[in-house]
């Protein structure tokens, strides 16, 4: 039954994960008029090249699993590992809901793998690792989506939101105008515009290094939308980054364990097998720039030790094959050492001169990292004793590395816990919600942990949807 006389209930701006979430949770709400206008020519986004985990915590796979925990611890450990600088109500609600969106997805098609993971540094597992990745959550909410009778136009970018006053009443996409009693902005972050990552997220810009892992069309249009509403934008300078040491666009999420991480004055500062997240915050704090350091051994191991330079990750995901390094290898670091990229050194004093840090810092570094292998018990940063190999064999190298490599930005449009955008003033825009890696304040200084994003994504996404879907069918927000 008609409620109004706008064109559709709820227009969606984006058909990604949060996209999606939102325009099938609107339908679920009762609402039967439901458009998804696509920028693109194709159904994902970002989310469809993720790699399909999605962080939850008090999921129907967890009990199963025998794990016992709670969507309040997840908030604490949350709200902890970002020093309470992120806002608190929405990643409150977010993480309340957190392994309710995962039972929601898989009810809706959606394929867990049993096994959990531990996608950060939290206590407890809580990474859930989807059968086909991110590609195979995205074909199950689009085939929901499809099933509830969702409309979508693809390579229909919304160039303007169409408004009345204060209120949101719609869109304007290639050049038609289309009424709405509800309008959730889920367009993706601007990773794709090399502007706005300048602009907007300035650590993570490297002339000739910086690239980007997500899709083509995440050129950043919600902040186009802000300009045009003064809506407020937050979260700058954040998002996450991976290591990349600029020999090609390949996605190395970690560090071989054998490797040594090295800071820009050649000392040791962390496990080398930390979570993304984690690495990305530490290098942060020094200066956005490191060496990551090997001999020999690790690129051409002695039969008796190949397989333990094999198995060099303690990261091991259902959904993945074993993790192998990827510009880690004899072929291409011999490449970059030829070009230059990578530097090699018969002895450690040699390397040092090549990188520029002091030779007894580097000499030092090295002789206490082979003194903690030989122990087997890493006392300074808590690595493996598997991971432990000295680096002993000539010739060693060192190659630059920046994160450069973005995987999520995490500035855009503020929202409240019931997903309103809001303006300058603080008040909610009328008709207005957002969800999704377009919004900001949600992800915080260090990213979570494997599955942040799309917890995002999908969590924020039915919220935001449920929250239009109430504004259409009753004029206000519930």
């Amino acid at each position: 039954m008609r409620v109004s006389d706008s064109d559709f209930d709820v227009v969606v701006i984006g058909a990604g994960a949060a996209g999606l979430a939102a325009a099938l949770s609107a339908v679920e709400q009762g609402c039967e008029r439901v458009l998804i206008s696509e920028a693109t020519g194709v159904v994902g986004g970002s989310s469809r090249l993720a790699g399909g985990v999605v962080m939850g915590s008090g999921s129907e796979l967890q009990r199963k699993a025998g794990v016992e925990d709670d969507p309040s611890d997840l908030f604490k450990e949350y709200m902890s590992l970002n020093h309470w600088d992120v806002a608190a109500g929405p990643v409150k609600r977010l993480t309340a809901r957190s392994g309710e969106t995962i039972d929601w997805l898989s009810e809706r098609g959606v394929t867990f793998f049993d096994r959990l993971i531990f996608g950060g540094d939290e206590r407890k597992p809580r990474s859930h690792c989807v059968d086909g990745g991110g590609q195979a959550l995205v074909n199950a909410l689009w085939s929901a989506c499809q099933r509830a009778g969702v409309d979508v136009a693809l390579g229909h970018r919304v160039d303007q939101l169409l408004t009345d006053g204060d209120r949101v009443t719609g869109v304007i996409a290639e050049g038609e105008t289309i009424t709405a009693d509800a309008v959730v902005i889920a367009t993706g972050g601007f990773g794709a515009n090399p502007d706005l990552l300048q602009k907007y997220f300035p650590s993570s810009w490297t002339t000739d290094w910086t690239w980007y892992i997500g899709a083509d069309g995440s050129r950043g249009d919600a902040i186009g939308f802000a300009e045009q509403l003064g809506a407020q934008l937050t979260g700058f300078d954040r998002g996450l980054r991976t290591l990349d040491p600029h020999f090609a666009k390949l996605n190395e999420a970690f560090l071989p364990g054998w490797t040594v991480l090295l800071d820009a004055s050649g000392r040791r500062f962390c496990d080398e097998t930390a979570p993304y997240g984690i690495l990305d915050t530490l290098v942060r704090a020094r200066g956005n720039r490191a060496f990551v350091v090997f001999d020999d051994a690790a690129l051409r191991p002695p039969a008796d030790q190949a397989d333990r330079y094999r198995d060099c990750y303690k990261q091991v995901w259902p959904n993945h094959p074993p993790f192998r390094p990827k510009n880690y290898t004899a072929d291409l670091v011999d490449e970059n050492v030829a070009t230059g990229k990578a530097k090699a050194a018969s002895d450690l004093p040699a390397l040092a001169e090549a990188i520029g840090v002091p030779a007894e810092t580097l000499e030092g570094e090295v002789a206490r990292y082979n003194a903690l292998a030989i122990e087997g018990e890493d006392t300074d940063f808590g690595k493996a004793g598997k991971f432990l190999l000295p680096l002993s064999t000539p010739p060693f190298y060192a190659v630059e590395v920046r994160p450069a490599t973005v995987n999520v930005t995490s500035c855009g449009l503020r929202i409240d816990q019931k997903a309103r955008v809001l303006r300058q003033d603080g008040a909610a825009i009328d008709g207005l919600y957002a969800a999704g890696e377009c919004t900001g304040g949600i992800l915080g200084e260090t990213y979570m942990g494997s599955g942040n994003s799309l917890a995002n994504a999908c969590g924020f996404g039915r919220i935001a949807g449920e929250e239009a879907a109430h504004k259409a069918k009753s004029g206000a927000a519930s």
